[in-house]
This record gives C-alpha cells, structure tokens and sequence, in this order.
C-alpha cells in the first residue's frame, strides 16, 4: 500500500530531521533558540568534541527516535496495555481505508528502515 510508504518516509524524514538538527546543536555557534535545554547542549558541545564522540551520539539519538517510532506503531497496532482501554487507528481521510491492514504498522516500520538505510 502506497500510503504506508508514504507514513514511512515521513516518519523516517522526521526522525533523521531531529537527529540533524541535534548533532548540529552540538556546535559551539549554533542557534539553540529552539531548545529548552540550551545549557545541556551546551554542556554536551564541551564534551563531545570528537567526531568518532559525535557518531556515538548520533546512533544513540537515532536509535531512540526509533525506538519512539517504533513504540507509537505498536500502541497504534492495538500491541500495549492502553488496547485494554480502546484501540486507536490510522485512517486515510479520501477512502476511510485503515493503514493497519495487512501487517503490523511496526514490523512494517522497522522493515522500511532496513530496506532504505545503510
């Protein structure tokens, strides 16, 4: 299905956006107006120095953006405790087609990233 790709691609783009914009953070003249933690980045500007620190940082970030990707699909996918309470979808607005057929949104999810990144 075209849209799950197109959810996929999103949620990936906003995850390597947030990831970028972070490890841009960690330069000693960014603009951190949009943070609410400046001195913690700028704590982390001093202590992150080296590249090979700055990669680390980097797999670090991206794994827990992905992994709260990744959690968000399965309380979509009806796979943690709030599916006790009630179920909650996503639904194309043009055909009320429900993105959750055929497959778990984060199988899916985790599947696109290995197919898309190195």
């Amino acid at each position: 299905m075209e849209e799950k790709k197109q959810l996929f691609r999103q949620l990936k783009s906003i995850k390597d956006y947030w990831v970028k914009t972070s490890l841009e953070s960690l330069d000693e003249n960014a603009d951190l107006i949009w943070s609410d933690y400046e001195e913690e980045y700028q704590k982390l500007q001093h202590l992150l120095k080296k590249d090979e620190e700055k990669e680390a940082y980097e797999r670090v970030l991206n794994e827990l953006i992905k992994g709260a990707i990744h959690s968000i699909l399965v309380m979509v996918d009806g796979g943690d405790d709030l599916a006790d309470k009630y179920t909650v979808d996503l639904v194309i607005d043009k055909n009320n087609k429900s993105l959750k057929t055929n497959g778990a949104l984060h199988e899916e999810f985790y599947d696109y990233l290995l197919d898309v990144e190195d």
